[in-house]
């Protein structure tokens, strides 16, 4: 017996020698204010910490000559190098300096685990809360303008459709995500852009370049990950906005945040919510809306609790509806009295629960989710159509009503383990599995089409992160996706990204990935014959495979970050090749084949910039030249003879600007432009004679604002703002005319001159 029991207390013994640990415990300030929530870490470790409300924080660390790392959303990281006692306790104070551009921010998109940017294998760019304000953006489309590579666009003059470009591909090429499940349906990728209210919005984050090895579907010109707010700190936010469209068009909006924590921050709950009442503006005086009518009740909670120390368990929810209708200026009659018409009442409805956990060495991480939605909406694409008398068929006029309801179910597990050994070096591994089912019915009754879709897909990814040094990094890894929308059985997607420090401040990216696309009956490239007054309904073609694509990506990114100043540089060049892309021909009246189509090219390069000498100035840009080309010229009308190899809508040109000038914190200046580029857009006849490719002009759109927050007392401000966007009423002048024209002969800026004004009170505004 002595012979086991005492090699067992030598082994214990040596052991907690060797493990010989002290204390470090601190305070986190900045402009003399406590800071909660900070992480405080251990360099090349996994040991860490977070402040508490009052900004203290304790954390154990190995005695010996240790660095301490703290860093915060908002904040320039600060590392600090210290001799720990063994069994002793180390007092460190950090005060903290606010980043203007966060360019070192932790960021979850490139490899769905927690990473600082400057070190993740994948470039990410980041639009944050501020940005969006200092825009003046109520909704996510108008929002999305300000990241290289990315373009905002109307295509509808009727229901203002709207939809996100990236690297010169359409909306239904990028994964838009939220909070990295990817929830958003083909239903949501047509209207949901404007749905969702930017308050309730932490962050946008933006991968380019094919993403389909982690997430899935559709991530072919990469991922939008939407950053919902966590209750971090009590607070509270009511903003009201009043704007005047074209001078005459009222657009009121009011949005709501508040946040609750219990003492010891174990559970914590934020709620937010967006009234927004719209009116129709009719830009050419032809009596048919060019911006349509929209309102809009937004409500949602996201609430967190922790059970134990290392788990977490956060569940949201929320519910959207809206009502929008454009067409004929007769909103007092039913939709089928007046002559061209789009109506539409949506609603949608979700939610999700995860659940997250760290082993107690935080080597191990688990995580698990479900999400649910249901969006469905009652709509009415059509118009009066008279008798030979002159007066309204009903039976005819009535067939424009229908429905469209989609169900989406997401559930699925993560599990990332970090390996202080692998290879030589240290490593990351991550490993998942998820399930999507989404079930979409479209009726149009009075024209006897009926379309039931249901789409399953189960993906099983795995990627290993192998730092090999300080300079190397790799990255690879590989989803396998099981669907039933296609012939094949399985898509195999890899990716492949190696990173290389080519100095301390200067990293160089270099990618590979493959993605796919399933087929969906249901899709935003339809909406444009709907658009032009016609009935359009979609089949598929037999034998159609998903469409895949080939991504390769290299970029150089800079960043210096100084205690008076920051500046940031990125250069990107890609090239996407996408193999059997979803093509529609006509082949009746009223029913057009989603096909593959023989191929095509995107390239091009981006470019953003941002420097900030101080507090008190800052600018940021972004610019993206590109090129868009199908390897043979495709039918675009039902016309043999229109036939074009250029991807439409896709400028080879277009880039954004803001500069911000504060005299002082309180006090906000900002100035920004959207530059959209010539391109070439399809005008069908109706109001002209025949179907026509038109080259457009360039736009260019500048906005400003100007706001001031006013202290009432302690910890509750009053911010007054006001401004005007497209000052310069840089907007489309060639609109159709009449019941006949081409509702989806629209381009450039969304809007003409607006004037706005705001006011806001609440807590944390400066």
């Amino acid at each position: 017996m002595k012979k086991i029991i005492l090699p067992f207390l030598l082994a214990f013994f040596f052991s907690s020698i060797a493990q010989e640990k002290g204390l470090v415990v601190g305070h986190i300030l900045a402009d003399g204010q406590p800071v909660p929530f900070v992480s405080v870490v251990l360099k090349n470790s996994t040991t860490g910490s977070t402040s508490d409300e009052n900004g203290n924080f304790s954390i154990n660390v190995p005695a010996g000559k240790q660095t301490i790392i703290v860093q915060a959303i908002g904040f320039k990281t600060q590392e600090k190098n210290i001799n720990v006692p063994e069994n002793g306790k180390i007092h460190l104070d950090f005060n903290l300096e606010e980043s203007v551009f966060g360019l070192n921010q932790v960021v979850v998109s490139a490899t769905r685990g927690l990473q600082k940017r400057t070190e993740a294998p994948v470039i990410v760019t980041v639009t944050n809360s501020e940005v969006l304000q200092k825009s003046q953006a109520i909704s996510l489309s108008e929002g999305l303008s300000f990241q290289p590579g990315l373009r905002m666009e109307t295509n509808c003059q009727n229901c203002g459709f709207s939809q996100v470009r990236m690297n010169g591909l359409d909306g239904a090429y990028s994964q838009i995500l939220m909070d990295s499940r990817p929830i958003f349906s083909a239903l949501n990728g047509v209207y949901g852009l404007d749905q969702i209210p930017t308050n309730m919005i932490e962050r946008i984050e933006v991968v380019r370049g094919g993403g389909s090895s982690l997430y899935g579907s559709n991530a072919i010109a990469g991922t939008i990950n939407i950053i919902t707010k966590d209750p971090i700190a009590d607070s509270f936010e009511i903003n009201t906005h009043y704007g005047l469209i074209g001078g005459t068009s009222p657009d009121k909006a009011i949005t709501l945040n508040g946040t609750v924590l219990s003492d010891d921050l174990n559970l914590g709950m934020q709620i937010f919510g967006m009234l927004r009442d719209r009116t129709q503006f009719d830009a050419n005086d032809d009596n048919f809306t060019e911006v349509p009518l929209m309102e809009n009740q937004t409500f949602g909670f996201k609430t967190f609790y922790r059970p134990f120390v290392r788990s977490k368990i956060t569940a949201e929810f929320h519910t959207i509806n809206e009502f929008r209708r454009g067409g004929e200026n007769y909103f007092d009659r039913q939709p089928f009295e007046a002559y061209t018409t789009e109506q539409i009442t949506s609603k949608m409805t979700g939610g999700g629960l995860t659940y997250e956990s760290y082993s107690e060495n935080e080597k191990n991480k688990y995580a698990f989710y479900f999400n649910t939605q249901q969006s469905k909406n009652d709509n009415f694409y059509g118009g009066r159509i008279d008798d030979e008398l002159g007066n309204i068929n009903n039976e005819e006029s009535l067939r424009g009503f229908g429905n469209t309801e989609v169900k989406t179910w997401i559930g699925g597990g993560q599990y990332i383990r970090k390996q202080d050994t692998f290879l030589n070096g240290t490593g990351t591994l991550t490993v998942g599995s998820e399930y999507k089912k989404e079930i979409m019915t479209d009726a149009k009754p009075g024209y006897n089409a009926f379309v039931n879709q249901t789409l399953d897909i189960l993906g099983i990814y795995a990627q290993e992160e192998w730092k090999v040094n300080e300079k190397l990094k790799v990255l690879a890894g590989l989803r396998a996706d099981f669907h039933n929308a296609a012939d094949e059985a399985v898509i195999f997607n890899p990716r492949l990204n190696i990173l290389y420090n080519l100095k301390e401040n200067l990293q160089w990216r270099n990618s590979y990935a493959k993605g796919f696309r399933a087929p969906q009956v249901f899709s935003e490239d339809i909406h444009a014959r709907i658009a032009a007054g016609e009935v359009a309904l979609v089949e598929l073609a037999d034998n159609l495979v998903s469409e895949t694509s080939h991504s390769f990506l290299t970029s150089l990114d800079w960043n210096k970050v100084l205690p008076n100043s920051e500046a940031g540089l990125t250069f990107e060049a890609f090239y996407t090749r996408l193999n059997d892309p979803f093509v529609l021909e006509q082949i009746s009246e009223t029913i057009w084949e989603k096909r593959n189509g023989k191929g095509a090219d995107v390239f091009g390069i981006n470019l953003e910039a941002k420097y900030a000498p101080g507090q008190k100035w800052q600018i940021q840009g972004g610019a993206t030249l590109q090129k868009a080309l199908y390897d043979e010229a495709v039918q675009w009308t039902e016309n043999s003879v229109n036939t074009n190899q250029n991807f439409f809508r896709s400028p080879n040109v277009y880039g954004n600007l803001m500069t911000t000038f504060s005299p002082k914190k309180a006090f906000q200046n900002n100035i920004s432009l959207v530059y959209t580029g010539s391109m070439y857009v399809p005008h069908f006849a109706g109001y002209i004679p025949t179907d026509t490719l038109e080259k457009t002009e360039n736009f260019f759109e500048v906005n400003i604002k100007s706001s001031y927050v006013f202290e009432v007392k302690e910890k509750f401000q009053i911010q007054l703002s006001g401004g005007i966007q497209n000052i310069l009423n840089s907007y489309q002048s060639d609109f159709d005319k009449g019941v006949n024209r081409d509702a989806s002969y629209i381009y450039g800026p969304s809007r003409p001159r607006t004037f706005f004004i705001g006011l806001k009170f609440g807590t944390d505004l400066l």
